[in-house]
């Protein structure tokens, strides 16, 4: 950040989350590989966990094996177990055993430690564990990775960074090590060597949709727009149903200013998962584009998922000051702080506020820029089911006015059959949003969307 103050109604960024990074890093288990038939009791198994489980729990009973060797069935079954649900309480119990048993069983405390890192417990634990398989196993590149896994969760940039130059030395084609090496530079800030490290992992593995999310990030951050678009894409198509990938690329677009992509791209996130940031940053877009009645809404819903996210406070409170409501404005400003005592927007916001206030009353003025939130029609004498659902929610009712504006002029400069031709389309709309309306499937605001799309280039 360069240290200029950022002026005061300026929404706070948006970026990209640490769990977009590295939800999907790799780990010393292989909890998404396909299972196999047989189970033989060794770790890093495929089998059937059921299987693996039930062979494993025979060598582990039997007290007069070697002491080395049921260590070793006790990390297979925690391994086993912790890819079936609820297991994971099972598994932390196994390899406690398996280091009991055996405290130089190198693997037993590599997967303890990978287990405490992905079950979101105690990290410094997980790194202790990750540092002991180290000292037990010198040469092993993947507790390396991990360990810098765990660096990089609690911000100690340096030192992963360290890990990941060991795991890739002893492992040139470690492609989760080059790909959480470039994440780890980007939250570091370095984005041209994060570029090269994710390039560099997806020439490893070109189907590693989090490796092009993440280089995506990086490449916006360097102002290379389409490319950034590019590797969001590609995300997506590696694997739709994640929907920070869709929310990435919606900060893409948004950055571009062509806010309408932005905002169908949280359309989809918001549908995979209802998410405080997705709906603030969909709020964002709304806002930039003039459409204050379904920012606002936005807003409103992303603070009832979750009443402590700062950066919607301060992103609310800017809206409420292009809307003249002074006194909201400065209690928005207000929270965010008490929230986030630092955030400098917030500080000014709240500066700018006071003295607004002191000169001109806490009365709201006149709505600047405000796109009205009520329909085309009169809510108040609504009948049709449909009706009443655009007149309960902003967003559809700024859509309903848009179209029927956007007919109007469409209508003004068509010329007498093509004007006769327009209207019945219109009829058309209309009677085929009613008729479909609740049926499964059907997408209101998407249909609004694309009659308010078809009419627009009408008119250009």
């Amino acid at each position: 950040m360069c240290g200029t103050r950022a002026p005061a109604q300026a929404l706070s960024p948006a970026k990209i989350s640490l769990r977009a990074i590295f939800l999907g890093a790799a780990m010393s288990l292989s909890f998404i590989a396909p299972a196999v038939a047989g189970a033989d009791c060794v770790p890093d198994s495929k089998a059937a966990p059921a299987e693996l489980i039930s062979a494993c729990s025979a060598i582990i009973d039997q007290t007069a094996n070697p002491v080395s060797e049921r260590s070793l069935a006790l990390v297979a079954r925690a391994e086993a177990n912790a890819r079936t649900s609820g297991g994971l309480s099972q598994a932390l119990r196994d390899l406690d055993r398996a280091i009991a048993l055996d405290g130089k069983n190198a693997h037993a405390w590599r997967v303890r430690g990978d287990l405490l890192r992905t079950a979101g417990g105690d990290l410094n634990r997980a790194a202790a564990d990750l540092t002991r398989a180290i000292e037990l196993d010198p040469q092993n590149a993947e507790a390396y990775q991990l360990r810098g896994v765990v660096y990089t969760n609690q911000h100690r940039f340096d030192r992963a960074i360290a890990d990941y130059d060991q795991a890739i030395k002893l492992k040139a084609d470690f492609a989760q090590a080059w790909s959480d090496r470039g994440a780890t530079f980007y939250l570091r800030g370095d984005y041209a060597k994060a570029v090269a490290d994710l390039s560099e992992a997806l020439r490893l593995d070109p189907n590693r949709p989090r490796s092009y999310t993440t280089r995506g990030a990086a490449y916006k951050k360097l102002g290379e727009f389409d490319k950034a678009i590019a590797d969001d894409s590609e995300a997506i198509r590696l694997d739709p149903k994640v929907p920070e990938y869709f929310d990435n690329r919606g900060l893409t677009y948004a950055a571009m200013k062509e806010y309408d992509k932005a905002i169908a791209d949280y359309d989809q996130a918001i549908r995979l998962e209802q998410r405080v940031n997705f709906l603030t940053n969909r709020g964002d877009s709304y806002q930039l584009k003039g459409e204050l009645g379904a920012a606002l809404s936005d807003y409103n819903d992303a603070l009832k998922l979750d009443p402590n996210f700062a950066k919607t406070y301060n992103n609310r409170a800017v809206l409420y000051k292009k809307m003249g409501e002074r006194k909201k404005a400065l209690a928005d400003y207000e929270a965010t702080l008490r929230l986030d005592p630092a955030n400098e927007n917030a500080l000014n916001g709240r500066r700018a506020m006071i003295a607004e206030i002191a000169k001109f009353g806490g009365e709201p003025a006149r709505v600047l820029n405000a796109a009205p939130s009520d329909p085309s029609f009169d809510c108040a004498t609504a009948k049709r089911e449909v009706e009443k659902v655009i007149c309960a929610d902003p967003q559809l009712g700024v859509l309903d006015r848009q179209i029927a504006e956007a007919f109007e002029r469409v209508l003004k400069s068509a010329g007498k059959r093509s004007a006769s031709s327009l209207r019945k389309s219109q009829r058309d709309f209309l009677a085929t949003r009613d008729a479909s309306f609740r049926r499964p499937g059907y997408d209101l605001k998407k249909v609004m969307q694309d009659r308010l799309q078809k009419l627009n280039a009408m008119d250009s």
